[in-house]
C-alpha cells in the first residue's frame, strides 16, 4: 500500500504545505491496520474531489482540510460512518460560513436537517452550488484577514434538559412528514407554531417564559433550515452553475 503518494495526492490537491499537514500523524494514530487506513484516505481522496472546480482557491482548500481534520478527530465505528460525518460536518461548515458571512439573520447552529437530507441528494452539485456561493468571500481579503485573527470556531453542542430533547425529537419527526416547499412556508410555520404550542401545555411550559421562547426560536429555526436546504437544492440547475442567494 502506498501511503506516501495518497498523502502527497492529498496534500498536493489542497495546496496544505508540509509543515501545515499533520494527516499522516493523525490516521496513523487513529487507526491500526494498513487496509482500514487505505480505506480512510480513499474516502478522503474521493470527497476533496467533490470541490475539483474551487482547487484554485487556497483559502477555501485549507476550510475543506480543516473540515477532514476535524472530522477524524470525532470517532467513528466503521469506515461508512466517517465518510458520512464527513460529508454532514463539510455541509454544514459551508453553509455556516455563508450565513456568517453574509450576516443573515439565522443563529450559529447545526444545519440538521441538512444533515438528515444530505444521503438523499446528489452531493457534487450541492457541494458545487455552495461553493459558488463561498468563493467570493474566500476571495475578500479584508474578510479573510479578520478570520486569522480568530481562532477557528467549534461547533459545540450545549447540553439541553430532558424536556428540551424530547420537544425537539417530536418537532423533528413532524417535520419529517410534513410536505413543505418554498411557496407554503408561511403555512408550514403557523402549524408548526400550532404543534409546538400544544407540546408545551402537555409538558407544562409556562407560555412566554425563558424556556418557552428559547424553544420556539429554535424550533423555527429548525424549519428555516429546511427551507435553506430546499432553497439551495432548487437552485441547481441541469447546465447553470450559478447560484441561487439564501435569503
Amino acid at each position: 500500500m502506498d501511503f506516501e503518494s495518497k498523502y502527497f495526492e492529498i496534500r498536493q490537491f489542497l495546496s496544505i504545505s508540509e509543515l501545515e499537514f499533520n494527516l499522516d500523524k493523525k490516521i496513523d494514530e487513529l487507526f491500526g491496520s494498513d487496509s482500514l487506513k487505505m480505506e480512510i484516505l480513499s474516502n478522503i481522496t474521493q470527497f476533496i474531489y467533490y470541490f475539483s472546480i474551487f482547487k484554485d482557491v487556497k483559502p477555501f482548500m485549507n476550510s475543506v482540510y480543516n473540515c477532514i481534520e476535524t472530522t477524524l478527530d470525532i470517532r467513528v465505528e466503521s469506515v461508512s460512518d466517517f465518510k458520512e460525518l464527513l460529508v454532514k460536518n463539510a455541509l454544514m461548515r459551508f453553509v455556516q460560513e455563508f450565513i456568517d458571512y453574509s450576516q443573515l439573520t439565522q443563529k450559529r447552529q447545526v444545519m440538521k436537517f441538512l444533515s438528515d437530507s444530505f444521503e438523499k441528494l446528489q452531493i457534487q452539485p450541492i457541494i458545487i452550488n455552495l461553493g459558488l456561493l463561498l468563493k467570493p468571500m474566500y476571495q475578500d481579503n479584508a474578510y479573510l484577514d479578520r478570520a486569522t485573527k480568530i481562532k477557528e470556531a467549534k461547533i459545540s453542542y450545549s447540553l439541553l434538559t430532558e424536556i428540551e430533547i424530547k420537544i425537539k425529537t417530536i418537532i423533528d419527526e413532524w417535520l419529517k412528514v410534513q410536505v413543505i416547499t418554498l411557496n407554503n412556508q408561511d403555512e408550514i410555520k403557523t402549524e408548526l407554531g400550532k404543534k409546538y404550542d400544544d407540546l408545551v401545555i402537555n409538558f407544562k411550559i409556562i407560555k412566554g417564559s425563558e424556556i418557552y421562547n428559547k424553544l420556539l426560536r429554535e424550533i423555527m429555526e429548525m424549519l428555516s433550515m429546511k427551507l435553506t436546504l430546499i432553497s439551495l437544492t432548487e437552485s441547481i440547475s441541469g447546465e447553470s452553475l450559478e447560484p441561487i442567494p439564501i435569503k
